[in-house]
């Protein structure tokens, strides 16, 4: 049977493979091998040929931290309208769990790559949509060199200044709307992240090298916390199928 990837896990292989050019690929997959084929699982082909399931490799090292990006995918600030739910680590989040991370205890737990389901409907059977074009706003988040987002400053608009809005938000110092506009709430934003990783500045309407370290301080300090608390107040759901 002939068969293709729906086009929003392409764009989601896309934007992972421009944010970390040089990660590995070694458990990344698309269809299902013979262990699927017997199971209700979006890696295996749909009625109309599609396979609504990705798995994209954990690859910190490379910039490819799915813990990270999984946070990033569920979020409502850059949620896909295609996606149905990702599981990565033991955990997962989708339309089922309204968005909130469950622990996950299907007999593949997820810790080498993260699991992206498409679609709509039962696993195996999934409906529409799964072809949305839309960014996953990934690749404009760039990992530690920050080469995609140093540079910008107030007035700039554009990919990149959603990426700064993004972690501004997941550091705890929402910006607001994410919108791609660096405005006076973005430069408020990130005052604000850097005063709370001890900075003496007194504005931060540029992102420099120095507000970016200190962004990605405050990113750590909050999603660390954050992470133990999560862990602490998680409930089990019924299990999905993969």
């Amino acid at each position: 049977m002939s068969w293709r990837l729906a086009t929003s896990l392409e764009v989601l292989r896309d934007e992972i493979d421009a944010l970390a050019p040089h990660r590995s690929r070694r458990s990344d997959g698309t269809i299902g091998d013979s262990a699927h084929a017997g199971t209700a699982s979006d890696h295996n082909p749909n009625s109309a040929g599609v396979v609504c399931a990705a798995d994209f490799t954990h690859d910190p090292g490379a910039g490819a931290d799915m813990e990270r990006l999984s946070d990033v995918l569920v979020d409502p600030s850059t949620r896909n309208p295609a996606l149905k739910y990702c599981i990565f680590n033991r955990w997962i989040a989708g339309i089922h769990t309204n968005w909130n991370w469950w622990a996950y205890h299907g007999s593949n737990p997820h810790t080498r790559h993260m699991h992206v389901s498409v679609g709509r409907g039962p696993d195996g059977r999934s409906r529409p949509p799964y072809d949305d074009t839309g960014s996953w706003g990934i690749a404009p988040i760039s990992p530690i060199g920050g080469t995609s987002v140093i540079g910008l400053k107030e007035g700039d608009e554009g990919e990149g200044v959603k990426g700064v809005q993004v972690l501004l938000r997941y550091s705890g110092h929402s910006p607001g709307a994410v919108d791609g506009i660096w405005g006076p709430k973005t430069s408020a934003a990130l005052l604000r992240a850097r005063k709370s990783v001890g900075s003496g500045v007194d504005s931060a309407t540029a992102m420099t090298g120095w507000a970016y370290a200190q962004l990605m301080w405050a990113l750590i300090d909050e999603k660390g916390g954050a992470r133990a608390q999560e862990s602490a107040t998680r409930t089990v759901p019924e299990q999905v199928s993969d």
